[in-house]
This record gives structure tokens, C-alpha cells and sequence, in this order.
């Protein structure tokens, strides 16, 4: 779609605009993932032939993330979809396990210009690694650094390449590990840290083993104290502010009270053409706003309105309940309040006097 077209479109009312699309390629996957639920899903692609109609049907997309609960690159159509997108001017990122960057991917990865790409993992400990995912983790650190060589070979600055870390209570002390290879590898994206999911959409897939992993209060605060001591950390996670990354974006640009960005500007849709209000939502027959090519957008975004306002009365629906994104009432209180003691203290102050002459101050010599 050219520049006009998109200018010349009646603009959306507030709340109906889908900026933002996380689009599931397949739900197949070469790793085993403990805690992925898409290892009990049936395992399917999404039809390649209705990318175009997805497309035409969120006319003022500008960010699409391709990636589901499956690893996208095994996707036949991939980069065909990936194509399509970038030829709308539509800005496109992933997360991947990082297993398949061969010569002829990585190579397609920077022709069609990816804005940037995290690796999943848990720990770069082999040993670690393969009895989280199945795979093998020098096959995943090769693929990094042949995708950062031929990035640079190009003079290229995009994608960024950062991590999406899950953190087990038995991982922790594996970030400085992780800071310490983004380090030697060169990466630049930063990295996210996110603590094995609690919501029932994934825990009802964890086995025993899996479910003893959950962080705890305890491991929390461990968490925390791991990364206030190791500077490293806090200098990995600090680089995703540079980046525009989808998750990034996107809560950037819909920054929330209630906490949840998607219900402002984005949607979720899966392999089947199925549409969610987020990517947390894998119920789509219980919780779906409806199907690409089948439901009216206005009632798909009458829907979304509803999931939105559910939130801000502090009224989380079934789905949302357990989600890290949500702030309740209570929350929103105490950072308003947190706020204006900050702001106060900031206020009375005082302001740091001038040095004297004479005093050591950092004057002219």
C-alpha cells in the first residue's frame, strides 16, 4: 500500500486502531519445551494465502511480530509473509529459538529487512539447556554469531539481536552467563526477562517437574538481588530502550494504567486466522473476538473495548486473570502515590549551590 493510500484511509476512532499484530506462522517446533503450550496444541501452519487478507483487513498496521507457539522459521511461507509485510511499509520482528539461522536463512532474514529478533532460552549451560528445550545450545550460539557476521559483512544495523529470557527458579544464577555471552557474541538488543508463566493458559501443560519450577516470593527477590549485583544484567536489559522490537513498541506506544497495551491499538491472531485480544489467550473458542475473513472488525473491536473497560474498572475477565501485564486498582494507587512523594521530594529539594572560588569546584583552570 503506498504512502497516500495510507494517509488518504478515515482514521479509526480511538480504541479501534490495530497497529500492532502478533501472527502465528505454526504451532511446529523442533525444540521440546517443558513449559510450551504449543507442544499440546495441534500442530498446524497458518495458510500463507491469507496473509494478504489479513493485511487488507488492518489497513493501519505498522508492526507485525511473526511468531506463535511454534519456532516461525519452519514456516514454508515465512518469508513470502514476511515480504509481503515489509512491501506495505509494515515494520516486522520475531522471537526464534535461534536453531535454524543457516547461511540461506540468514541471508533472507536481512534482505527483507527484519527490525529486530530475540533468541528464547533459559541458560547457556549445555547440559541446562538441552534438558529445558531438547536441543542442542552450540548449534543456537553458532547461528547468533553467523546472523551478527553477516550483518555486519553488509553494513548493516538491523535487526537488533537480543534475548528472550524465561526464568526458572533453578536458572537464575544462570544471567550472568547470559550477560556474559550477549556480551562476547556482540549482540544489541537487549534482552527481556520474564518468569515462567503462572496463568492458566500455560500452567495447565506443565508436568510436576515444570510446576516446581515457578518462581516463588523467595525466588523473586532472588531474582532481583541477582540482578542488582551483577551490573551486566542490568546493562543487558537496559539495551531493549534501543530497540524497536514489537513488544517493545508496543508498550511504548500504548503505555496503559490498567498495564495491558494490547487492548489499546493490537490483536493476536493465530494459525488457524482465529483473532485474541492478546498472545496469552489460547482458548480461542472460549475467549476469541472472532476469524479473519469471517467476523465484521467492528464487532472485533467492539469486543476488544469491552476487555478494555473490564480492566480499567479493575474487572479483569477470565482469560486475563494471572496476567504480569495487569495492574489493579490497588497497584495504580500506590504508583500514583509513589509518584507524587517522588515528585515532592524532588520539589523541596535543594539546589546545589555553586562552588566558591577556591573550593576544588570543577571550574576554569
Amino acid at each position: 500500500m503506498s504512502d497516500q493510500a495510507r494517509t488518504e484511509q478515515r482514521p479509526s476512532p480511538p480504541g479501534d486502531k490495530v497497529v500492532f499484530a502478533q501472527v502465528e506462522p505454526t504451532t511446529r517446533c523442533n525444540f521440546t519445551c517443558g513449559f510450551c503450550s504449543g507442544r499440546k496444541m495441534d500442530q498446524s501452519d497458518f495458510a500463507a494465502e491469507d496473509f494478504a487478507r489479513l493485511l487488507d483487513a488492518f489497513p493501519e498496521l505498522e508492526h507485525i511480530e511473526l511468531q506463535g507457539e511454534g519456532e516461525p522459521l519452519l514456516h514454508k511461507g515465512f518469508f513470502d509473509m514476511a515480504r509481503q509485510a515489509a512491501a506495505r511499509g509494515i515494520r516486522l520482528s520475531m522471537i526464534t529459538n535461534g536453531s535454524l539461522f543457516s547461511e540461506e536463512r540468514v541471508a533472507a532474514i536481512l534482505d527483507v529487512g527484519i527490525e529486530a529478533i530475540y533468541v528464547s532460552l533459559e541458560s547457556p549451560e549445555d547440559d541446562v539447556f538441552q534438558e529445558i528445550r531438547g536441543g542442542l545450545f552450540s548449534k543456537v550460539k553458532d547461528g547468533i554469531a553467523r546472523l551478527l557476521a553477516a550483518r555486519r559483512a553488509r553494513d548493516l544495523e538491523r535487526p537488533t539481536v537480543g534475548f528472550a529470557i524465561t526464568v526458572l527458579n533453578d536458572t537464575i544464577d544462570s544471567l550472568p552467563q547470559v550477560a556474559d555471552l550477549y556480551r562476547a557474541l556482540g549482540m544489541d538488543g537487549g534482552a527481556t526477562v520474564q518468569p515462567l508463566n503462572r496463568m492458566e493458559s500455560y500452567t495447565a501443560v506443565y508436568d510436576a517437574d515444570m510446576a516446581a519450577r515457578l518462581l516463588g516470593p523467595e525466588d523473586r527477590r532472588r531474582l532481583q538481588e541477582t540482578i542488582h549485583r551483577h551490573p551486566e544484567i542490568g546493562a543487558m536489559l537496559a539495551e531493549v530502550r534501543q530497540t524497536r522490537h514489537f513488544y517493545i513498541e508496543m508498550r511504548r506506544r500504548y503505555p496503559a494504567e490498567h498495564g495491558c497495551p494490547w487492548v489499546k491499538g493490537a490483536l493476536y491472531i493465530d494459525r488457524h486466522g482465529a483473532i485474541a485480544s492478546c498472545c496469552m489467550v489460547k482458548d480461542t473458542a472460549r475467549y476469541g473476538l472472532g476469524k479473519i475473513g469471517l467476523t465484521p472488525m467492528d464487532l472485533v473491536m467492539e469486543k476488544r473495548r469491552e476487555i478494555d473497560a473490564a480492566l480499567d474498572a479493575g474487572q479483569p475477565p477470565e482469560q486475563c486473570r494471572g496476567c504480569a501485564y495487569y495492574v489493579s486498582p490497588q497497584q495504580r494507587d500506590a504508583r500514583r502515590l509513589n509518584r507524587l512523594a517522588a515528585q515532592k521530594a524532588q520539589a523541596t529539594r535543594p539546589a546545589p549551590s555553586s562552588p566558591s572560588p577556591g573550593s576544588g569546584g570543577q571550574g576554569p583552570a
